[in-house]
Formats: C-alpha cells, structure tokens, sequence
C-alpha cells in the first residue's frame, strides 16, 4: 500500500505541475534506493513447554562473517521465557533443548537430524573436529531459517503463554506436592498447592515468580536425588533389569536395562510411593545360561517380560502376546526412592534362556 500510494502522489503532483510524470516516478525510485535495508531483528530462542530447558545452538558468532559455525552451551531458560541468541544474521543457525535433570520422568529432548557437539557442563564446541578428539560427545540439533526471528519450543499441549504456570504446576509435582494435572492455568488448587510449598520451606507469600522459581529448583534438585529406583551392581557379571510399575493408571513393564559391574543405573526417577513398584533381574554366566534374581514367593508378583527390549501393558496371557511370564520382587511401599544392591548370593540358575 505504501507504494502504491506514493505512485499516485507522484501522478497528481505531475499533472499540476505540468512536469513528466515519469520524472517523478524517476526521483521516488532514486530516493527509494538510499533508504536503509529493514533491520532484521535479532534471533531469540523461547521456552513453551513446561520444563526447565538447557540449551546448546549452533551458528557463526555475531560480527564474525565467514567463520565456521560454533557450538556453545548450555543456556537455562525456564517456561514463558525467551534468550536472544548472537549470531551473524543471515547465516546458518541450529538448536538443541533438553529438560533439566531436576526434573522427575527423565530428560526430555527437542531435537533435529544434524549432529554436533555436546558435553556435560558449559562448553564451546568446534565443528571441524570430532567429537572425540573434544572429549565430546554429539546431540541432534534442528536447523532453524535464518531469517526467522523468533524460535519456541513446544509440547504437545501448546502452553503458549500460559507456560509459566504450567512451569510453576510442573515443579510443584517435582517437589512431591499434590498436582492432579499440568494445564498452565491458574486455579485454586494450583494456588493453594504453591503457598503451602512457600510456607513449608519459610518463605513469604509476595515474593517475585522469579524467586518463586528459584526455591522450586533448588529443592527438586535436592528431592530428585532421593526419588525413583537406583540399581547397584555388586556383582562379579553384568546384570539386566527390567521394571514393572503403574504409569498413568495401568501397570507397565518395561526393560532391559544393563547395569555393568561395579555400577548404579537409576531406570526409574518418578516418584516410587503409590506405584507399587517391582523388580526382576537376570545375570550374565561364563556358560551362557543366565541366573535370575531369588523371589520368595509370597512376596512375587508376575509380569510379562520380552526377548530383547520391550514394554508391555497387559499381563494376562503374556504366552499369547510373544511374552514369557516372570516373578517381580516388590519395591518396599510407601517411600518415594529406592537403593538396592545386588551380589551374587541373590541369585539362582534360571529355567528361561534366550531373554533380554
């Protein structure tokens, strides 16, 4: 429209002013010529979902051009929030999140298809060197369009901007407080839940939703330390577990985990009470004829396990659903996490090979 109505501003004033037209148009045209290009706005990264995010990206450094793109990490950036990244604009640019550990169910991963650089802490990654030689590891990073302007990452639930609250309902959770659901939505039992957190660990209701999200991290860091179920190796072979557990109102079994010799695996990082968790593992033998984990029999419950890696819902019939039937060992009830450590004496020969 702006051009538009320069054209016919310029037509009017050539006709009172008896001068060509086309001169006019001549004179717009040089003048639009020396007008500055449109800043292109800066890239800026943005959390959507309803976990604590780490983030590495990938591009040429602002003010570099023509450099090799460089992998840096990790930025912290929690729900509702957004990051302006410094890249040169124009130039290739990628991005990797995954949740932070605090969090209970695992990391969660946002990701791509083109491989870089990672590592445990802050880092700055080469892309002209192998990860190996950088004592590195590599993540999938997803290619973002060089002129977008603005990157979010999501869940299925689309939070949008209601991902603070859902960030806050989230680390209520995380804390073993009583949150049915993660809607992002600002309701009595949310409000309630929060003030009792702020008040058991002596803290004042007013205070900032910065400072609110600051004393849920720091205890869901110390909370997710003593959750869900660690697994000890104190064997003299490599050991396999698989799990069995309710998730979502129906029982799943699940495995195989290796644990290593002289190792801890932590298969399980939710809250244990109300799960009515259970354990079965096999060992490895020089014969090649497995042991599997001693269950006194008042005490097992069965559940279907698989050949190799499996999860299965229904623990009827496991025959006819290409499972075997095995005895679990419960997880003490009533606590929220676990250590248990195995030796050899809680083992004996197994009757099923050929599994896991």
């Amino acid at each position: 429209m702006k051009i538009l109505s320069k054209t016919i501003l310029t037509f009017c004033l050539a006709l009172s002013t008896g001068l060509p037209s086309f001169a006019q148009e001549t004179a717009a045209q040089i003048s639009e010529q020396t007008l500055p290009p449109p800043v292109q706005p800066p890239w800026q990264v943005c959390n959507e979902t309803s976990f604590i995010l780490n983030i590495a990206t990938a591009g040429v450094p602002a003010g570099q051009a023509g450099q090799p793109v460089s992998v840096r990490g990790w930025q912290s950036l929690r729900p509702g929030k957004c990051q302006i990244i410094d890249v040169e604009k124009g130039t290739p640019r990628f991005v990797y999140a995954r949740s932070a550990t605090l969090h209970q169910g695992g990391i969660r991963e946002w990701k791509g298809r083109y491989e870089y650089c990672i590592a445990a802490e802050d880092f700055t990654a080469k892309t002209d060197i192998s990860c190996e030689l950088q004592n590195m590891t590599s993540a999938k990073f997803l290619q973002i369009i060089p002129t977008e302007s603005r990157t979010a990452f999501v869940e299925p639930e689309d939070y949008g901007r209601f991902a603070e609250t859902a960030g806050l309902q989230r680390l209520l959770r995380d804390n073993n407080y009583d949150i049915k659901r993660i809607d992002g939505r600002t309701g009595r039992r949310t409000t309630n839940t929060l003030q009792k957190f702020l008040k058991d660990h002596g803290l004042k209701p007013s205070i900032s939703v910065e400072a609110q999200y600051t004393a849920l991290q720091e205890n869901a860091l110390k909370v997710s330390k003593n959750i869900g179920m660690q697994l000890c190796n104190r064997t003299t072979a490599k050991l396999w577990a698989a799990l069995a557990y309710k998730n979502e109102g129906a029982t799943e079994s699940r495995g195989w985990w290796p644990i290593d010799k002289g190792t801890c695996i932590q298969p399980l990082t939710k809250n244990l009470d109300g799960r009515d968790a259970h354990y079965y593992l096999r060992m490895e033998t020089p014969a090649g004829t497995d042991k599997i984990l001693r269950v006194n029999t008042k005490d097992a419950k069965e559940f279907c396990i698989g050949p190799s890696k499996f999860s299965a819902l229904h623990h009827e019939f496991c025959q006819d659903q290409g499972y075997v039937a095995a005895r679990f060992k419960p997880v003490p009830a009533g606590k929220s996490g676990a250590t248990i450590e195995f030796t050899d004496a809680d083992f004996n020969d197994a009757t099923v090979s050929g599994l896991r």
